[in-house]
């Protein structure tokens, strides 16, 4: 959850000193358990 949250922040130009530039489309990747478990969240900006 933490991720998309950062992502999001970074999205909105609201990361103060962590933020990377003018971002437009992020990618959270988490791989749980043995590795069996994967989650990809691709999130994109809209104006």
């Amino acid at each position: 959850v933490s991720q998309v949250y950062e992502l999001v922040k970074q999205m909105r130009n609201d990361a103060e000193q962590r933020q990377v530039g003018n971002v437009k489309y992020a990618l959270a990747q988490n791989i749980g358990g043995a590795g069996s478990t994967v989650t990809v969240h691709i999130l994109r900006k809209v104006k």
